[in-house]
């Protein structure tokens, strides 16, 4: 992208993880947890949904991302993607990089600075 020195990064650029969880390789049944915020598995489990031995899938957004593997495994699941809404992020408001503060299609999620803005690498 023009003006963006960090787009034609390669050899340099990390690939995307989550610092805060830990490595490995499950297999299991999937269960959305919205945004997987506690209240999110209190409600859940209010309707009798079950989240131990599966991998919860949260939207990002709404608490910092590095809890969120931490509340999963607490509720005893053994894994946790966390993913960006396309409407959470600027999809439906076609406001993106170089329109607008959103990411461009290709684009990956690495976090916020202290500002709140989008963060192209991590350095």
């Amino acid at each position: 992208m023009p003006g963006d020195p960090t787009s034609s990064q390669t050899a340099a650029q990390l690939p995307t993880y989550n610092v805060y969880s830990i490595d490995g390789d499950v297999t299991a049944d999937l269960v959305y947890v919205n945004y997987g915020v506690p209240a999110d598995y209190e409600r859940l489990e209010r309707l009798g949904v079950d989240v131990r031995g599966k991998i919860v899938i949260a939207r990002y957004g709404a608490c910092w991302r590095g809890i969120k593997p931490k509340v999963a495994a607490e509720h005893g699941a053994v894994g946790c993607l966390i993913y960006s809404d396309p409407r959470d992020d600027g999809y439906f408001e076609r406001r993106r990089v170089s329109e607008g503060p959103y990411r461009p299609p290709q684009g990956v999620q690495r976090g916020a600075s202290r500002t709140g803005r989008s963060t192209r690498a991590i350095r």
